[in-house]
């Protein structure tokens, strides 16, 4: 029984809008970037968080969260800026890119990720 009981106070992530899409222009090439706020909780709370992002390309395009973590992850809600940068030239990094952002206590991942759209015109 206990196992069963101890699923129901795993943490949960509380994102305010998942998934997200940051749109920008790309024609400033390398450095051109776009940002979206967001904010999050975590229920219960957890202590020594850290932001992990991924990218599906991540030799044309950065995903980067700030701040890059937290002391701690609670029911009052913390907001963090999203960012999509460019790392290549403008004609390369045009493109529709997919990341996630997941928090990490340790080295569990405290679940749902957030799903992000990076649109480069």
């Amino acid at each position: 029984m206990a196992v069963g009981f101890a699923s129901l106070t795993a943490p949960k992530a509380l994102w305010s809008t998942n998934p997200v899409t940051v749109t920008f222009s790309g024609s400033a090439g390398t450095g051109s970037f776009g940002s979206v706020g967001e904010v999050v909780k975590c229920a219960p709370k957890v202590d020594n968080v850290v932001f992990h992002t991924a990218v599906s390309n991540p030799t044309k395009i950065s995903l980067t969260v700030s701040p890059g973590g937290e002391a701690t992850c609670g029911p009052a809600p913390d907001a963090v800026t999203v960012t999509g940068t460019c790392l290549v030239a403008a004609p390369n990094c045009k493109g529709t890119y997919t990341g996630t952002v997941s928090i990490l206590e340790g080295y569990n991942t405290i679940p749902p990720s957030l799903a992000v759209t990076i649109v480069v015109t």
